[in-house]
């Protein structure tokens, strides 16, 4: 495994969470596995274990010395390797700077990072069969493979690459291409140049053996323009080599009945405890103590993609419509675009049944889930997501957009009373959709409190685990 992200050392988004979790099942399953990460200026080298030689890496004429050191994960016996060079990753921030931001030579930062792949294995003397590596960051692992790297130790290696979000594809000025080793014409051909720039995602896509994305419903809806962010041809190309894979998630931190944030832990045997805190969180924030307003839990990245500009609506017209109309209470708990975060924050102090809170809060995310009747995620697009799955499992109902995801994890009440699980918003997205499936979560709440309370025993014993996950990853490692 390749990847720029791995918790507990470094995270960002949820890539951070799948790259291990995958890994310890993949372990489980017989598989030999190590992960290959910058060592960044957080991560306390005092607590890792130093390998004895430097390594060399070579991008085109420049050489580049490095140090490496490793850990054995906590709870399995994989191994996770930190490249460090002081110079690219000895500074605060994984992507750019705390202050805002990408650093001006994330190109070459990452690009060491694949091309270092094949020579940490040589270091320790360990040819896989496959290396996997995940988003923009990691992509160029299969592009060295395919043009340099394929013969010798590597002849009968194999690539995969993982796409987490699309969107995010490491577009840098064509420029910079002689500094990670190949030629503008090369580079051509190995679709690391596309439109006028460098491309890391696209080259991946060209380059590797095969391709999976988080879910099944995004490995769809990014074969089509708009959703593909111009990658949708490579794509459609590519055929059966691209799958969907719905990511895992971890049921032993996310379990209300051993849930040490929680206030007051509970099963799906024993409810009420839920209630509890619900009353919990209405008094820390200050709101109505009382079970008739369904409470309506976010825990998210306060942006465009996640919803936010259809909740808010213009100069936040549809979320005062919201706060006034329906008989709920709202909780947000996030950080994001600026713009977006003034505007919830005025709207907070307009209304005293919601209260946002600008910071990110491990602790806090958990009560919230534990406390709330509702989860509400009415993202443009996502292409797995972990919370709506963290919602069913604490018996908060999604309510979700139909993409991506959610729609593999979610079951509409209305479309599907017997096995539904949540709300899924009228399509297209727009203001009204969002405000008509919260309108019904309102009257799920106060009218039909029998069927909500089937829905959500439904969820809270459904299981989206990491071994059906690495079940179909190793099929995938398996394939010609």
């Amino acid at each position: 495994m390749v990847s720029s992200e791995v918790y507990p050392y470094a995270k960002v988004g949820g890539l951070a969470d799948v790259v291990p979790n995958l890994s310890r099942e993949l372990y489980r399953q017989g598989h030999e596995v190590i992960i290959l990460m910058p060592r960044y200026y957080q991560i306390d080298r005092l607590l890792l274990e130093r390998h004895p030689a430097p390594l060399s890496v070579h991008l085109g004429e420049e050489e580049y010395w490095t140090g490496l050191y490793h850990q054995t994960m906590t709870d399995s016996h994989v191994e996770v390797y930190f490249l460090e060079h002081e110079q690219l990753y000895g500074r605060e921030g994984i992507y750019g700077p705390p202050s805002g931001g990408d650093f001006s030579d994330n190109p070459i930062r990452f690009a060491l990072l694949s091309k270092a792949a094949f020579q940490v294995c040589r270091l320790l003397g360990w040819y896989p069969d496959i290396i996997h590596s995940h988003d923009w960051p990691s992509a160029l692992t299969a592009t060295y493979l395919a043009r340099q790297e394929h013969s010798g130790e590597f002849l009968h290696t194999r690539s995969v690459f993982t796409i987490h979000n699309i969107g995010y594809q490491g577009r840098f000025p064509e420029e910079l291409i002689h500094g990670l080793g190949f030629g503008t014409e090369e580079a051509e051909h190995l679709g690391l140049i596309f439109q006028g720039e460098l491309n890391f995602l696209r080259s991946a896509l060209v380059n590797a053996h095969k391709i999976s994305t988080v879910s099944p419903h995004y490995a769809q809806e990014i074969l089509s323009p708009g959703a593909g962010f111009g990658m949708e041809d490579i794509l459609n190309s590519r055929g059966k080599d691209v799958r969907g894979i719905l990511n895992g998630m971890d049921y032993d931190t996310w379990n209300p009945a051993a849930d040490q944030n929680l206030p007051y832990p509970y099963d799906v045997a024993e409810l009420a405890n839920k209630a509890l805190n619900k009353n919990f969180v209405q008094q820390e924030a200050g709101m109505e103590i009382s079970a008739r307003p369904p409470l309506v839990g976010m825990v998210s990245r306060l942006v465009d993609q996640k919803g936010f500009d259809i909740l808010l609506g213009p100069d936040g017209s549809n979320l005062d419509r919201i706060c006034r109309e329906l008989d709920l209470q709202l909780i947000i708990l996030g950080t994001g675009d600026p713009a977006i975060e003034k505007s919830l924050r005025q709207a907070g102090d307009r209304y005293n049944n919601l209260r946002v809170y600008i910071r990110y809060n491990e602790k806090m995310s958990h009560i919230i889930q534990g406390a709330s009747d509702f989860f509400l995620m009415p993202s443009r697009y996502e292409p797995c997501g972990l919370t709506q799955m963290y919602a069913l499992r604490y018996g908060s109902l999604p309510v979700v957009s139909r993409t991506g995801g959610l729609a593999d994890t979610v079951v509409d009440i209305d479309e599907n009373p017997s096995e539904g699980t949540g709300i899924i918003l009228e399509s297209p997205m727009s203001e009204d959709a969002l405000y008509g499936a919260l309108k019904r979560s309102v009257q799920l709440w106060q009218q039909q409190r029998s069927i909500y309370e089937a829905a959500q025993r439904r969820g809270m014993h459904l299981r989206f685990d990491w071994k059906h996950s690495a079940d179909a990853y190793g099929e995938m490692y398996a394939q010609d």
